[in-house]
């Protein structure tokens, strides 16, 4: 066995605190020459589950799309999971076989292998997915749309990609971000990964509670012109989603503010700040209207035309006022789901 494979082998015992040895893979055999000359071959399960890992020269010119070529010619001939091992290798190019789903393994750095839901590890890298305390605003809608709307079947990221207005790319890390805190896992299908959430509803929520926050970034105040003489209506902008404790009087008891309040996404922002009609204001008593601004579009999760529960539960379920703390509670009694 040659240095790269002790290291593997004692990197992954180390890192999983499990038994782990290596033998040559028995079906090298049957490989054509540009793989069998290439590369050299080992077998070894990980917590039961068996791998091929592939042990990469350090002098290998490959770029990630080979890589992922060479894992599908693989998957033709087995189906254990491959597992590409090198000495050493670009961050850019760690993120390009992530965003492929190819699973690899750098020893003492990092250990990607979404089929078995392995954490990363990174030592070198000044921020990773451990190092948040909160979901980032793609992962916690991910999350949220699994327990809101959970008639489906496995997702792919580009499944959901143009439901919830976001990359493919963006879904994929936040694939990544909910396997690697436990809360759900990513498994490789042929050349697509997918989502998987075993846990029920409850424990699901639960485990997330610390991590999820408020979707909103800030809360901003407009006056609006008068409109021409001869025209009807106002400039308010009426088709965007109730946004404040507008939206929370829509799914529970508490009363709505007499000031008129919407919910805007980060491109919505962007096209009310554009909006020559409206003036910002410093003060709710001097404004025609109010606006909440979200990390996320406020009506994607589950796209209905107004803010989603769980978002505005995480929103107010710790508000100062004892009343709209309440209410949020009332919000989630609606789910009693949840609380099994």
């Amino acid at each position: 066995m040659n240095g790269l494979a002790t290291r593997l082998r004692n990197y992954v015992q180390s890192v999983l605190h499990v038994r782990f040895e290596l033998t040559p893979w028995n079906q090298s055999e049957r490989l054509p020459v540009f793989l069998s000359k290439r590369f050299e071959f080992l077998y070894g399960p990980i917590l039961s589950i068996p791998c091929v890992f592939v042990l990469v020269p350090p002098d290998s010119d490959m770029t990630p799309s080979e890589f992922e070529k060479r894992r599908d010619h693989l998957q033709n001939l087995t189906d254990d999971v491959i597992v590409f091992v090198f000495d050493h290798m670009a961050s850019y190019n760690r993120a390009r076989l992530i965003d492929r789903a190819v699973s690899f393994a750098v020893p003492y750095n990092q250990l990607y292998v979404p089929p078995i839901a392995i954490d990363l590890r990174e030592h070198f890298r000044a921020r990773t997915v451990h190092a948040e305390t909160n979901l980032s605003p793609s992962a916690q809608v991910v999350l949220f749309r699994h327990l809101l709307v959970p008639e489906h079947g496995d997702w792919t990221p580009s499944q959901l990609a143009e439901d919830l207005r976001y990359s493919a790319m963006t879904i994929g890390r936040a694939f990544e971000e909910l396997s690697s805190l436990r809360l759900g896992r990513t498994v490789a299908r042929g050349r697509s990964k997918y989502l998987l959430f075993e846990a029920g509803p409850s424990e699901i929520f639960q485990n997330a509670r610390n991590l999820l926050r408020s979707p909103v970034t800030g809360t901003y105040y407009f006056k609006t012109r008068p409109l021409p003489k001869g025209f009807f209506g106002s400039w308010i902008p009426e088709h965007l989603p109730r946004g404040g404790l507008a939206a929370l009087s829509e799914r529970t008891m508490i009363t709505s503010p007499d000031l008129r309040h919407f919910a805007v996404g980060p491109t919505g922002w962007k096209v009310l700040q554009a909006d020559r009609n409206n003036t910002q204001v410093r003060h709710a008593e001097d404004a025609h209207f109010g606006v909440d601004v979200w990390r996320y579009d406020p009506d994607i999760v589950t796209g209905e035309a107004q803010a989603d529960p769980l978002s505005l539960y995480v929103q107010f379920h710790d508000d100062p006022d004892e009343r709209v703390a309440g209410a949020a509670s009332q919000l989630m009694e609606q789910f009693s789901w949840f609380l099994e």
